[in-house]
């Protein structure tokens, strides 16, 4: 029986480009024979998708569908073969780990393809697939006693896909001619109003021009943003925005603490413990107190938390 063929799409010819690509970027820290295990778990996985998809007569995809998911399976096994590169995760321990995830990108890039769902929307969609078969394939083995917390979550911390994400951000700003100097800024500023409400943070985005709003909009959706930004830069970085701001006006520290011991008072207490969770101590306790002058904070920061108080319990 002659092989089924999807026209226009040479599944052998696709996964030996992307293994190829894959070659391209590989990142410098990484070893030759590690590199050797990229390309060939790229080249590999990439066939058997494109292999599984000839063979599999109940769908019917065209080329550009079949080099869409193909080209998902590859990206991913590239990533996630980095991450556990980089988390020094036993050599015998990663295919294993890399075959889940390309099953599951497969099975999830698919169904969403068949459902006519565009590109923006399954690209996400198969992210969160990717993390949570991960975490699961990582969880497994540590269950089995294989791995241990400490390997189990430095293969967490990584992400090659963020890291070559900001690097994207980092030399499209260059390109912009922006600074290093103003790159870091909005990286800090990023980490600074990340936890806002979403309609604050798109009035901030619209006070800077295009290229500085797409960097920081990179920036925004970042994950693990605070451990990809040295704490010293940060808060220099930070200390310098503070200062090229303009004093406020009509501000008082007395009216301030008011109208946020009014907030509390008439919200609930465990509903406010929610709000601030994630903020310092020092900040967590000045609320809580109902702004006791026993916790007083600067004017400009009792007069951001009470803004965000007041948006919050709305």
């Amino acid at each position: 029986m002659a092989e089924r063929k999807i026209e226009g799409f040479d599944h052998k010819a696709f996964a030996k480009n992307l293994a190829v690509q894959a070659g391209q970027v590989v990142p410098p820290d990484i070893s030759e024979a590690d590199k050797k295990f990229v390309v060939d778990i790229v080249y590999k996985f990439s066939l058997l998708s494109g292999d599984a998809l000839i063979k599999d007569a109940s769908i019917n995809l065209n080329a550009s569908q079949a080099s869409l998911i193909t080209q998902f399976i590859g990206e991913w096994s590239f990533h996630k073969s980095i991450d556990l590169i980089r988390s020094k995760i036993n050599p015998s321990l990663r295919e294993g780990i890399l075959q889940k995830v390309a099953f599951t990108v497969f099975e999830i890039a698919k169904q969403a393809t068949l459902k006519k769902m565009p590109p923006e929307q399954i690209i996400p969609l198969v992210e969160h697939h990717v993390n949570v078969c991960f975490k699961q394939a990582l969880e497994d083995l540590k269950k089995k006693g294989i791995l241990d917390d400490k390997a189990e979550q430095a293969a967490l911390s990584q992400s090659n896909i963020d890291a070559m994400a900001q690097s994207e951000a980092q030399k499209e700003a260059i390109g912009n001619g922006m600074s290093d100097t103003k790159i870091l800024k909005l990286a800090s500023l990023a980490l600074l109003i990340k936890n806002f409400p979403e309609q604050k943070i798109k009035s901030i985005l619209s006070k800077f021009n295009q290229p500085e709003r797409d960097v920081l909009s990179q920036y925004l959706t970042m994950e693990d943003l605070e451990s990809k930004i040295d704490t010293r830069i940060t808060q220099r970085c930070l200390s310098e925005i503070k200062q090229a701001l303009p004093e406020p006006q009509n501000m008082s520290l007395d009216r301030i603490a008011r109208k946020i011991f009014k907030i509390v008072k008439n919200s609930d207490k465990e509903e406010i413990s929610n709000i601030i969770k994630n903020e310092r101590p020092q900040i967590r306790e000045f609320v809580l107190s109902g702004a006791s002058s026993e916790f007083a904070l600067p004017v400009r920061v009792a007069g951001i938390i009470c803004k965000y108080l007041e948006e919050k319990t709305l």
